[in-house]
């Protein structure tokens, strides 16, 4: 029985697009993609679609609901710069956003991110591990080292550090308000872990969001009692 026609092709569309990923991809210019919202020069050149209207959902909303104009926000952990800019548009020039990277590749693209958005004045990013390197994308070399105790007072903290969260919880000197945390079960960092040293540092689950269920990535946000 011979395979259907569509069969074949999808078999050389996934060959090409393995190939296209693993040895073009990286090489090729890029461009302004939009994340959720946030533009990006995240993009490769030959890349069919240029949007990713889900991308971080869970977070994104958290940090929409929370973050208000004039807060100070600190986020650890900025990737590609979509939660940092996020939480800069919602502060405004009022307000106050740092964030910090330890991957250098990632610090540099959440760096371009914020300057493409024109946040920069009110918005910086620091080349830092905070606490303990769980699990850091691509080379830190470079990076700075912060303790968690040494972060800067803030209004909203926004913790999407793979797997370190439960490290930097525990050991703040100085609690804010409202905490936006991502859990990665995957990283020994579940959601109950979290949820036990939020309850122990006097917060209040308020409410909780889905990344990624199966691996355990949660997203809690949490407010003093």
């Amino acid at each position: 029985m011979e395979r259907p026609a569509s069969l074949e092709r999808f078999g050389v569309y996934r060959l090409l697009r393995s190939i296209y990923d693993e040895y073009v991809r990286d090489r090729l210019p890029r461009k302004v993609g939009v994340y959720n919202g946030i533009p990006i020069r995240d993009r490769a050149l030959f890349d069919v679609t240029d949007e990713q209207p889900e991308y971080e959902g869970a977070l994104v909303s958290g940090i929409r609901r929370q973050v208000s104009t004039g807060d100070h926000v600190v986020v650890v952990g900025g990737g590609r710069g979509v939660s940092t800019v996020c939480a800069s548009t919602a502060t405004g020039p009022d307000g106050r956003v740092e964030c910090f990277e330890g991957g250098l590749e990632q610090y540099n693209r959440l760096a371009d991110t914020i300057r493409l958005n024109r946040v920069d004045r009110w918005t910086s990013a620091h080349h830092a591990v905070v606490g303990e390197a769980v699990d850091i994308y691509g080379e830190s070399d470079g990076a700075s080292v912060v303790a968690p105790a040494d972060l800067p007072d803030c209004d909203v903290l926004v913790l999407d550090c793979e797997g370190a969260e439960i490290g930097i919880l525990t050991s703040l000197e100085r609690p804010p308000e409202t905490v936006i945390v991502e859990t990665h079960g995957f990283l020994d960092s579940p959601e109950s872990a979290v949820r036990e040293v939020l309850a122990e540092r006097g917060y209040e689950v308020i409410d909780r969001g889905v990344e990624y269920e199966d691996r355990g990535v949660i997203v809690l946000t949490a407010r003093r009692t």
